[in-house]
């Protein structure tokens, strides 16, 4: 048996595309999961086992410490063998002090922080999520093997929506939840709609739902505006149309690094907070001009993503026969 933990959305979206595979491939799974988990995103034939979280979450990065009992207590009486962590350092160094092969996924960019270079030496392999070459001096400061398998989507497989529109559309992937800068996007939005270059269409965020399943939007964009997230990257790279990438404020710089990788991309217009409304607005209105022309394509294929979720399944595969 594999166990595999998540914690938080952009998590568990990488990760069910990687259990999809693995079950493909005859594997049995458990997924733990710290916090609440979706009926439409359990996937078949698979036991997730829910960690008890206190009302107060911990920061991204960190393990709530009744979550790290009950995990460490299902391994003792579950002996996967191997665990994939995707995310927490905190549970990649617990679960490696049981004895068990643990494969946990790199975050991009450079770290000395202590949790983190614990976690890759507790580590038996990581997972770039990106594709090969992307991240050098990331992959050469890990301390230990990593396998770059490409942007992990739960999209990968979707074909894009079809169908005759009066205007191009923009799609925005703003936040799940209330963090973010909503009055510069706001103020974005406003400039874009002004200049009447497309359509916008706004995802997350305190002006929009959010969908569990927001792929019949975004698949119907001709440019995507995104943060620098891993999954928000990987999901827009599905789309493979120009992209718009303002990367948000992170602890460890991680959105920083991937704004950094994308930005020598043609497909790409990387900006910044700093740069202004007014500036991002005429950036996106740049790439729908472009969008419109023969040819113009997006980073699919230079981002790795079909095939991503079968490659990490391999590399976890193969944690767990050593």
């Amino acid at each position: 048996m594999i166990g595999v933990y998540v914690q938080g959305r952009g998590q568990l979206h990488r990760a069910l595309p990687v259990v999809a595979a693995l079950r493909d491939r005859g594997d049995e799974v458990t997924i733990l999961v710290a916090g609440p988990l979706a009926d439409s995103h359990r996937p078949h034939g698979v036991r997730v086992v829910h960690l008890p979280v206190s009302d107060d979450p911990p920061e991204p990065e960190s393990l709530d410490v009744r979550a790290r009992r009950a995990a460490l207590a299902w391994i003792e009486r579950a002996r996967p063998r191997t665990l994939w962590v995707d995310g927490s350092p905190a549970m990649t160094l617990a679960a490696h002090l049981t004895g068990t092969p643990v494969v946990s996924t790199l975050p991009p960019g450079v770290r000395r922080d202590e949790p983190h270079v614990l976690r890759c030496r507790a580590a038996q392999v990581l997972i770039g999520a990106w594709p090969p070459g992307v991240f050098p001096d990331t992959v050469a400061g890990s301390g230990a093997p990593v396998r770059e398998v490409g942007g992990i989507s739960r999209f990968e497989r979707h074909s894009r929506a079809t169908g005759p529109r009066r205007r191009p559309r923009i799609v925005h992937l703003n936040s799940a939840g209330p963090r973010g800068d909503h009055r510069f996007w706001r103020a974005v939005r406003a400039s874009t709609q002004k200049m009447g270059a497309a359509e916008w269409v706004e995802m997350g965020g305190p002006d929009a739902a959010w969908r569990d399943d927001p792929w019949p939007e975004l698949s119907s964009a001709d440019v995507v505006v995104t943060g620098a997230g891993q999954s928000s990257v990987a999901d827009a790279a599905c789309c493979d149309v120009p992209l718009v990438v303002v990367p948000r404020r992170h602890e460890y710089g991680e959105h920083d690094a991937t704004a950094r990788a994308l930005d020598p991309l043609p497909e790409v217009t990387v900006m910044r907070y700093g740069d202004g409304p007014t500036a991002v607005a005429r950036a996106v209105c740049d790439r729908v001009e472009g969008a419109l022309r023969p040819g113009s394509r997006g980073i699919r294929a230079r981002w790795g993503v079909d095939g991503a979720a079968s490659r990490a399944a391999e590399v976890i595969r193969h944690a767990a026969s050593n």
